[in-house]
């Protein structure tokens, strides 16, 4: 676990630092039309590249966190028991349905290579480049996921209202 745990803060370092990038580039981009520059039209396109990636590369570091939206009122009104049996059956959903994912974007990842699909932007990008961190992302969710199937903790608490 401590290597996914590894993995999981790698990727979401990785995640938050295109942001940042994506955020000076912006930047950057709006003080050079300021003063009639043209600047780069790459910026845009990594840009929505990165909208995709920030996403992937943050998600199962959330997942492991509980970090996403889900409401404890049902959940606060169960049974203890009855309670962490219903969290256990709606993470092996989540695990489910994350494999799922996994196997349909990798096929359409292995495909985008196999083809040499590209994405035509200002630049041209491998297609495949694009959708690659998807099956492995939704890997690391489903084994998140796991966690709360097999693990001491349930992904909910049973307890209803705002917990920060």
């Amino acid at each position: 676990m401590r290597i996914l745990d590894a993995i999981c803060n790698f990727l979401a370092i990785l995640a938050g630092t295109y942001l940042v990038v994506i955020m000076f580039g912006i930047v950057i981009q709006a003080t050079l039309r300021s003063f009639n520059y043209s600047g780069s039209s790459h910026i845009f396109t990594f840009s929505e590249y990165g909208l995709l990636y920030i996403v992937m590369l943050a998600s199962p570091w959330l997942v492991r966190l509980r970090g996403h939206v889900f409401i404890e009122m049902l959940t606060a009104a169960l049974p203890t028991h009855f309670g962490r049996l219903f969290s256990r059956g709606v993470a092996v959903l989540c695990v489910v349905i994350c494999l799922f994912l996994v196997w349909y974007s990798g096929a359409t990842t292995l495909r985008a290579y196999h083809f040499g699909d590209a994405d035509m932007r200002s630049l041209d990008m491998p297609k495949w480049m694009l959708l690659v961190s998807m099956p492995i992302c939704f890997g690391l969710m489903a084994l998140n996921f796991l966690r709360f199937v097999f693990g001491a903790e349930t992904l909910h608490t049973g307890q209803a209202g705002v917990h920060e």
